[in-house]
């Protein structure tokens, strides 16, 4: 399944209306995964200096979980910009999404941040000293169900399908948010909202619940998306397009 990334450009309606970051300034973009590469460096530096091999290989670990939740947050942040939208170009329906890619960053941090724990418990198994398991029993414990819980989540979360999905009868998803399932008759209208951490689409259901999505898990513009679901929503017989996404998208930009 490929992800087709297309820029529907400043003109497309709604484009710009909300500012898709928080402030002025791009800087904080960057801040949160920049003291976690750091944090990882530090990890690394520290794992070179010591001699006892399970807190050198718990270092590892940790400053390798570390370094993958910085890319996480980066990529995840970076991959969605103003006036683009990517959707799934073999999927039937018109599939806002993100790479698959990504889908594999939190599973690996999971599994990379139990690995003290695992090293620990197979340090114990060879009849090791609790004083030599390096960060200490409790600690390793902690990190390793910490990591089985965020494992166990990102896995739980496969079966929704990835990004919102809109068909001849409705719109639905979304992995990672929690199970959306909508009539066209149920749906009031989408609009793009703005928050602390920026702009959302929110879906207005007619009995007043409105459901919010963060833009990372559609992996596309919310003002962009909101005019998308508002077309086919007001536009009921142009629905049938939504079965060959591309064309769906560009009747909308001919009918804006």
């Amino acid at each position: 399944m490929t992800v087709v990334r297309k820029d529907l450009g400043a003109n497309f309606p709604g484009v710009g209306e909300t500012p898709l970051r928080p402030g002025e300034s791009n800087g904080r973009v960057y801040l949160a995964p920049a003291l976690l590469l750091a944090a990882m460096l530090v990890g690394l530096m520290l794992s070179l200096q010591t001699d006892n091999l399970n807190y050198r290989l718990q270092l590892l670990g940790l400053g390798l979980t570390l370094g993958c939740l910085g890319v996480a947050f980066l990529l995840w942040e970076l991959s969605v910009a103003v006036g683009v939208v990517r959707f799934e170009n073999a999927s039937g329906s018109l599939r806002f999404s993100y790479a698959p890619l990504l889908d594999l960053l939190y599973p690996l941090a999971g599994a990379l941040i139990m690995l003290p724990a695992i090293l620990a418990l197979w340090a114990l198994l060879r009849g090791e000293a609790a004083a030599d398991l390096g960060f200490g029993r409790r600690t390793v414990y902690v990190l390793g169900i910490l990591g089985l819980v965020l494992l166990l989540q990102q896995l739980w979360a496969l079966r929704l399908p990835r990004g919102l999905e809109l068909t001849p009868e409705g719109v639905q998803g979304v992995r990672g948010l929690g199970s959306i399932v909508l009539d066209w008759d149920d749906l009031g209208g989408a609009a793009a909202m703005s928050t602390r951490t920026g702009s959302k689409l929110a879906l207005h259901v007619i009995t007043g619940e409105v459901h919010v999505l963060p833009r990372r898990l559609i992996g596309s513009d919310p003002d962009a998306v909101a005019a998308i679901v508002n077309y086919f929503l007001q536009h009921p017989a142009d629905r049938g397009r939504l079965a060959t996404p591309e064309l769906a998208v560009q009747l909308v930009t001919q009918g804006a």
